[in-house]
């Protein structure tokens, strides 16, 4: 009995050691009987019962409904572009298929036989940092300017309870931006400084009282010290590819150079890199390549042994692909695709991609999207399901604590694994400010 279960034990072991990312995720935005990215198999109302206001439709994995959130949030129905109608799941049958509905929280539910819906619940992948922004006292001025908002600008660990992200300040209508910095010893209660790291007057090819942010996790160094990405606005107003290094204290230990890369530099490029790794040997940068519209706009990679010489001198490139292109892409990925963070989860490599997607008869926020790219023979492949991290939206009609969160997510996500769980730094919309600096966490056990 005892070598019965220790095999059992070993067993499961082995299971969740073989665990990938893709499987932490539950479907989150189900719009499609078989994939959200191709959406051949929209899901509609097939049977109505007003009397007792329930629905019957053609998904037949009905069981996905009763996946609980992760503080037991409602499933909802939506409608109409960005998600305008949205209305509560009270209870599903699985044996008759009936779904019984609640209060309708935003627009008119149309539940006309044939009419198409999404089902809706962005809890069941993560939760809120203390449901509310990430900073105890937001900072409304800094050094004696008002603040738009604050982004996130990637994540270091420097000890085991000793954690800074960098944060890209924005002042006035994008007018101007400058990196300052919060720290934390335990990743969920974090204080901002009002230290500044890096503006454009310290960059000789940037725009004076212009914009330069930083993306992407730091790459350490050999030496201890942090490679940091820069976007940088130039005169011109086009976006250049940059970067930078600190040591551990933050002071900088070599100043803003322009990547010497040929396609990822210059003033008629308007262009930025997303994210730097080091994976099996080889370094990884992601670049977003801008279009004039801000829509259907690219997101490439770059290979290389030497990562120095690569940005330095155009040297010991291996591989330049373009790994998407949002024109020729569907479903989630049609719009524009403007960030993207790697993530080493069991030793395998993944991307999360952000896009936004373009108005369509399916239901979806025009606003930022995740879904997950997976690293396989050395190809990048999508997750199916994707998206599978959509914000809120309309539900603070229901839940109000999320009022703050119901207009945008995304925004240089800014990932790290720890405890079991993995943590995302990033922003939420409002009106005022733009946007609100907060984390997500998801569990990975």
């Amino acid at each position: 009995m005892k070598r019965l279960l220790l095999f059992l034990y070993l067993i499961s072991t082995i299971a969740l050691q073989a665990q990938d990312l893709n499987a932490i995720f539950e479907n989150c935005l189900i719009s499609d009987t078989e994939s959200n990215i191709a959406r051949a198999n929209p899901i509609y109302v097939t049977e109505i019962d007003e009397a007792n206001n329930r629905i019957k439709t053609n998904y037949t994995h009905l069981e996905k409904l009763l996946v609980k959130a992760t503080g037991n949030q409602s499933w909802f129905i939506t409608q109409s572009e960005e998600a305008a109608t949205i209305v509560e799941i009270k209870n599903v049958d699985l044996k008759s298929g009936w779904i019984t509905l609640g209060e309708t929280y935003a627009g008119v539910f149309n539940m006309d036989e044939g009419e198409t819906l999404e089902f809706f619940n962005p809890f069941i992948n993560y939760e809120i940092i203390h449901n509310k922004p990430l900073f105890k006292e937001y900072p409304t001025y800094i050094q004696d300017a008002q603040t738009n908002y604050i982004q996130s600008g990637g994540i270091i660990k420097r000890s085991n309870n000793d954690y800074v992200l960098l944060t890209p300040v924005v002042f006035g209508a994008h007018a101007t931006r400058a990196i300052y910095y919060a720290t934390s010893s335990d990743l969920e209660n974090w204080t901002f400084h009002d230290k500044k790291i890096l503006d454009t007057s310290q960059i000789s090819f940037a725009k004076k009282e212009g914009n330069v942010f930083s993306t992407g996790n730091p790459l350490q160094l050999k030496n201890g010290n942090y490679l940091v990405l820069l976007g940088v606005e130039q005169p011109n107003g086009n976006y250049t590819s940059a970067y930078m290094i600190l040591d551990k204290e933050l002071k900088m230990v070599q100043a803003p150079k322009e990547i010497q890369i040929p396609a990822w530099h210059g003033e008629k490029q308007n262009s930025f890199p997303l994210a730097i790794t080091k994976h099996k040997g080889v370094f990884r940068v992601l670049f977003h390549r801008r279009s004039n519209r801000f829509i259907a706009s690219e997101v490439h990679e770059i290979t290389t042994k030497d990562i120095l010489k690569a940005f330095d001198k155009n040297q010991g490139i291996i591989s330049s692909n373009c790994i998407q292109k949002a024109k020729n892409e569907t479903g989630y990925v049609r719009g524009k695709a403007d960030d993207a963070s790697y993530l080493t989860f069991k030793s395998k490599l993944y991307i999360l991609l952000g896009s936004e997607e373009l108005p369509s008869e399916y239901l979806t926020s025009f606003n930022r999207e995740y879904g997950l790219l997976t690293l396989e023979n050395d190809t990048w492949t999508h997750d199916k399901r994707s998206p599978l991290l959509v914000n809120p939206m309309t539900i603070h009609h229901k839940y109000p604590e999320y009022e703050w969160t119901a207009d945008h997510l995304g925004g240089f996500i800014s990932p790290i694994i720890h405890n079991n769980y993995l943590y995302l730094f990033l922003t939420f919309g409002t009106d005022n400010p733009d946007y609100l600096l907060g984390g997500l966490k998801i569990k990975t056990d």
